[in-house]
């Protein structure tokens, strides 16, 4: 177990009559099953990527980037993204692999060996709430994702008009028996895969949906180079342009940098703890940050080239998928085709997204309960399921669910992606720069390992802190004013 290896390496060397009897801490024996371990680096990688790559990644953040500077965005997010999220996440990882268990147990042991206070474990479990949170409105987009794959070859799509493009969108949200269809659709996929064993089932799954994934988008950027605008979606990607770039900018860049690594959801937490022994964690981490950005930038590029092509102002969010983006693709040369790939790519993005999600919730039920992963990934499920059904019945004008003019879907929005997310995130790493020995994180006694975790544990006690502390204050301001 997690404790009594740090008692072998830090006790005086005598064996105790506890240690001869196998005993260790009571919550480490709440751990009644052992999910697994990562066959290799690499299926880590490809589940660490699936979670990372977000809807996010092409309806948001290549507009925000040419929005606000083109090339000096992205120097300030790749800089957010290696001095403040990555550090974030090295010790996110270090930790569930010490504690080799879900994030809730993981903390536990830790909070236990470090002989601090017991409220610290409230931060996986808000994580797993904020995590479930995500996860249900996730469930909707991605429905509506699903029930556009068909739409998009229909007859009288063929060559439509912006307006009935944009008609079309309006009946699907009026339509919330259709919502719902598709969105169940996608919580069985979700719970079908989430359900697999994490050795025998979900690594093989995730090894080849990651690779079916990029596959699609580069035939995806090989049309949108042959029939849309490059030139022009290179411009607003990379022309550095002074005037477009100031704290607004910056503050983007920051927050996006926040949620492309998916910090504080627990997800990431519980993939390390399948994470293969005598692998370095910083080097897979910066490999995760690397593809993600390569492939954030390939699909934005796509997504610009298509749109910019038909010349209509396009805006970031859901309008962008649901409209501009149909749009584009009915009026071009085998654009029902290409339009069929890219919104099938974009719902097995949304769903190995949800299932890490999910993961948190699931390895708990699982480790803490005795729960069989089906049994589990069906309560997760449940959660979504009804979450869902609540923010679908919102969304109509006339619905009761609706306060301030807002829907429970954007409420759900709000108390996860701008509030319990950068809060816990915020206090994790207080946690893990304050309160968690330095052992913990396998440090050699060697001048260079010392080195690098001086200036890694400088950078999560006084570079971290006061950046997610302005990612939840501005942030929230921002998105309620």
């Amino acid at each position: 177990m997690l404790l009594l290896g740090w008692q072998k390496r830090v006790g005086s060397g005598k064996k105790t009559a506890a240690s001869k009897k196998g005993f260790c801490h009571p919550m480490a024996l709440k751990k009644r099953k052992v999910q697994g371990i990562w066959s290799s680096r690499w299926t880590f990688l490809a589940a660490a990527t699936a979670l990372a790559m977000g809807l996010g990644d092409y309806w948001r953040t290549p507009f925000e980037m040419g929005e606000y500077g083109g090339g000096l965005y992205l120097l300030a997010y790749c800089g957010f993204l290696l001095l403040v999220m990555l550090p974030v996440a090295v010790a996110e990882v270090r930790i569930a692999v010490r504690g080799r268990a879900n994030p809730v147990h993981s903390v536990d042991q830790l909070v236990h060996f470090a002989k601090a206070s017991r409220h610290w474990v409230l931060l996986p479990q808000m994580a797993a709430v904020a995590a479930l949170l995500l996860a249900a409105n996730y469930s909707v987009v991605a429905g509506w994702l699903l029930a556009y794959i068909p739409k998009l070859p229909a007859e009288h799509m063929a060559a439509a008009s912006l307006e009935t493009v944009a008609d079309e969108f309006q009946m699907l949200m009026s339509s919330p028996e259709q919502m719902r269809f598709w969105q169940r659709v996608f919580i069985a996929a979700a719970v079908a895969l989430s359900s697999l064993s994490v050795i025998r089932g979900m690594a093989v799954a995730l090894r080849v949906l990651l690779p079916v994934m990029i596959i699609a988008l580069l035939f995806v950027v090989y049309y949108a180079y042959s029939l849309g605008d490059f030139a022009g979606a290179l411009s607003w990607l990379f022309d550095f342009r002074w005037d477009d770039f100031g704290w607004q900018g910056v503050f983007s860049a920051l927050r996006q940098s926040f949620y492309t690594l998916s910090i504080a959801t627990g997800a990431l937490m519980a993939y390390g703890a399948y994470f293969p022994s005598g692998r370095s964690v910083s080097r897979q981490l910066f490999s995760l940050a690397f593809l993600d950005t390569a492939l954030m930038l390939l699909g934005g590029f796509a997504v610009l080239a298509l749109v910019l092509d038909q010349h209509i102002v396009a805006g970031p969010g859901p309008s962008l998928l649901f409209i501009s983006l149909p749009y584009t693709f009915v009026n071009l040369a085998f654009g029902d085709i290409f339009g069929v790939a890219t919104y099938l790519m974009l719902s097995i993005l949304a769903l190995t997204t949800v299932v890490a999600l999910l993961e948190p919730s699931v390895a708990y039920l699982v480790e803490r309960w005795r729960l069989s992963r089906w049994a589990a990934a069906l309560c997760a499920g449940s959660v979504l399921l009804l979450l869902g059904d609540i923010s679908i019945s919102s969304l109509a004008p006339d619905s009761e669910l609706q306060w301030a003019s807002l829907s429970f879907m954007e409420y759900l929005d709000i108390v996860a992606a701008h509030i319990l997310l950068p809060l816990c995130g915020f206090c994790f790493v207080m946690f893990a720069a304050w309160r968690v020995p330095k052992r913990v994180y396998g440090v050699r006694d060697h001048w260079l390992d010392n080195g690098f975790f001086w200036l890694w544990q400088a950078l999560l006690r006084y570079i971290a802190p006061p950046a997610l502390l302005a990612v939840l204050v501005v942030g929230l301001y921002q998105r309620v004013a």
